[in-house]
This record gives C-alpha cells, structure tokens and sequence, in this order.
C-alpha cells in the first residue's frame, strides 16, 4: 500500500487501512512518521499534540546525517565549560533545538489525528492491527509503533535487567545570565554548594550528587540544577533549595524573577523492549535515553531513517493480509551492535550509583581531560561498542587506583571484558 492508497478501507468493518500507525507526537514519533511516509509509507501519527516544552540540546556533530538539521537548530554555541575536580572549556558546538522549527519540519507530508489511542488489537483483522481511537475512530494498520515515551503503553518489556534510574532537574530561565561562571554556557558544573548561603537548609538533600546545567535559550536564560542519576528519583522540586543556593538566592526570590520553570524526570538505562512482540517500540518507550548523559533526541532523529526503511522493507516483501513481521523492525532499532554497546553504558550506569559526590568530581574532571577526539564516542549511544570500549580504558588508566577499585568492584572479571576493545 502506498501514501495515495491511504483512503482505502477494508470492507464492512468501518476501519480504515494504513500501513504504519505510529502512537505518540512527540520527537520522535513525528521523525519516524516523516521518515515513513518520505518512503511511501501509508502513515498515520496519531497524538494529542501537546506542546513541546522541554529545552532540547544536543552537540551538533550528533546531528551528522540529519536531514534538514541546519534549520531546526536555533542557537549554536561555540565552547562550552565542564567543571569538576578541574575545569576545562569544552572546544565542541552545542546547540539549542528550536522546537517550532523542529516541529515543523518533522510534520511536514505527515498525516497527523489528533487523538489518543485507547487499544491496540494485534493481528485481528487479516493480518492487520486494529487501532482504536478515543474519539471512536479505527485504524487497520500493518505496522504499529509505539513512540509514547517511557514506560511505553502499548510495546512490552523485556523482564529481566535493571530498573531504571531517574535524572531529574529543576530549572529556571532568567531573564539575564546570572553572575559569575554560570553566566557562561556551562555543560555540567559539578562543584560543590555553598551551604552557608541562604537558609540553613539551603542546599537541599545531602549525599545526592547534582550539577548545574546553563545555557541561553530563546526566552532567556535556562540554569537546571540536575541529579545525575538515582535509585529511586529524587523529586524535581526538591532541588529548588540547592539550585537557588548556588546562585546565592533565597528561592522565593528566584522563583518570583524566573520567566518560566521546567521540571525534568528521564528514565536513564532500564529494559530494552521484548524483540518478539507485534507493537514495536521506538525513542525514549524503546530505552533511547542514553544511561549517561539522559539525552535521546539526536539518537531518534539519527535512527529514524533506519527504521522507516525495515519498516518499508518488511511491509513491501509481505504479501497482504499476511501478519507483517516485527522482528526486522525491532532489529533495526537496536541492532546487535547497539545492543553490546548498551551493556557497556548500562555497566557505567551501575558504578555511576555507587560513587560518591567526590568520586564523581574525580571521575567527570578525567573524562573531560581525554582527548576530545575521543570522548564524544561514550555519550554516543548508537556508537560502536569498539569505541565506547577504547574511552572507557582510557579513563580507567586515567584515574587514581583508587577509582579504579570502584569502577571494577562490581564485577572485575566482566569489567575487564568489557573494557577490551
């Protein structure tokens, strides 16, 4: 069935015929449906269209490849800082995502229902999906994807793996930069808070490793002060003491100036999903957050070509009213590559956890000190896992025997494995 099919209705049940129903509007979704439908591809995104209000940003290398990138990127800057047991000024561009452009462009020769879907019926009309609509449409669709965000609505887990840990952040955007380092465009800031300023509770929970994230954005100002990661989630709200100490204000009085708030809680690591099952899954419901660093956005847009084109592949070579095979389509979103890869990233995950706030400024402060030829591969998620295994060796060389220890504790037998490319 091609695009000017997309009319067709199978006969006597009221439900139309698609070949691709891809469930959730959001980044990735709606790159996965343009890629589709840029192939031919019957598509249909169906989604509530909610606004994008989360601040994307992404290191404009990863976005080699994308199609149209220049246009949906609308601030660049040009160095960046990281700060840990040292500073260094990161000589690599990063860019802040325009999400109206992205938006657009991402919609564009895409069939978008707005709507939510109540039910997927695998394989109940010939060979077909029956996607049910809250507003009472029906889709028969060849193909469904799920790209509903975590956990994923439709798509199973596989069940056995760690659960996932949670980055939270809770940010402000200021009508100015603020004084100081943090009124450079800074990647992580992991230095310490003053305790003294403020309330006597000022820096919020103890023990819980956060840094500072600062950049401009088109409304201002955005500073977020973030938990790396945690097991269980620390609540974004509950950084507001702690992030409002290290700008040296009482938190009421950075509320009051704040243009606007964000409260961010990504799922970092957690299972992959079940590769034998009819409703694939894709972005963040298939685990593309990156155990790391938290970001997902460029690995979907990266990969969105390459499922739209298995998902055409596998359409094409099924006869119809034949069930089209999902085990193609959930290959080409975690290829066994990416797959060994994220063991590697998971494993980093599980020893991030364990480190304490001073291992952690110890570990950053080495990683940022690689070459930056290099270390770019690790917060890659669709890097080879021959790369990511050269930065992780090169950083355990890197570190005191001491973090050494730490980083092998877990397992040292599967850490050495795994370290050798």
């Amino acid at each position: 069935m091609s695009i000017d099919d997309i009319d067709a209705e199978l006969p006597g049940d009221g439900a139309r015929a698609v070949d691709l129903v891809v469930v959730g509007d959001g980044p990735a979704g709606s790159a996965l449906a343009n890629a589709a439908a840029a192939l031919r591809v019957g598509t249909v995104l169906v989604g509530p269209d909610d606004p994008w209000t989360a601040t994307y940003a992404t290191w404009i290398d990863d976005l080699a490849g994308v199609p149209r990138a220049k246009q949906f990127v609308g601030r660049v800057v040009t160095e960046i800082d990281a700060h840990a047991d040292r500073s260094v000024t990161l000589h690599r561009l990063y860019g802040i995502l325009d999400n109206g452009r992205l938006r657009d462009i991402l919609r564009e020769n895409v069939e978008h229902v707005t709507d939510r879907v109540t039910d997927v019926v695998p394989n109940a009309a010939g060979g077909r999906h029956v996607v049910q609509l809250a507003g009472g449409a029906r889709f028969d669709a060849r193909v469904v994807v799920d790209t509903s965000g975590w956990p994923a609505t439709f798509a199973r887990r596989l069940t056995n793996g760690p659960a996932p840990a949670w980055q939270t952040a809770m940010g402000v955007v200021l009508p100015q930069p603020p004084s100081g380092d943090l009124g450079r465009p800074t990647w992580m800031d992991f230095r310490p808070v003053d305790r003294s300023v403020g309330t006597r509770s000022a820096a919020g929970s103890r023990g819980v490793t956060t840094f500072c994230y600062s950049l401009p954005v088109e409304d201002g100002w955005l500073v977020e002060e973030t938990v790396l990661a945690a097991r269980p989630a620390v609540e974004p709200i509950a950084l507001l003491p702690r992030l409002a100490a290290r700008l040296g204000r009482h938190p009421d009085d950075l509320l009051a100036e704040a243009v606007r708030v964000e409260y961010v809680q990504i799922p970092m690591g957690g299972r992959r999903p079940h590769p034998d099952q009819p409703v694939v899954a894709f972005g963040a419901a298939a685990g593309y957050v990156h155990p790391a660093t938290g970001f997902s956005i460029a690995t979907s847009l990266r990969a969105a070509p390459r499922v739209a084109a298995a998902i055409a592949d596998a359409i094409a070579s099924t006869p119809e009213g034949d069930p089209v095979p999902s085990d193609p389509i959930a290959e080409a979103v975690w290829p066994v590559s990416l797959r060994r890869t994220r063991v590697l990233h998971d494993y980093g995950l599980e020893m991030m956890l364990k480190l304490d706030e001073d291992d952690v400024r110890e570990f950053f402060g080495s990683f940022f000190a690689l070459d930056e030829a290099e270390w770019p591969a690790y917060l890659r998620l669709d890097s080879s896992p021959n790369e990511v295994s050269r930065v992780m060796a090169s950083l355990f060389k890197s570190v005191s025997w001491p973090m050494r220890r730490r980083l092998m504790s877990a397992n040292p037998t599967m850490f050495a494995r795994l370290v050798r490319p």
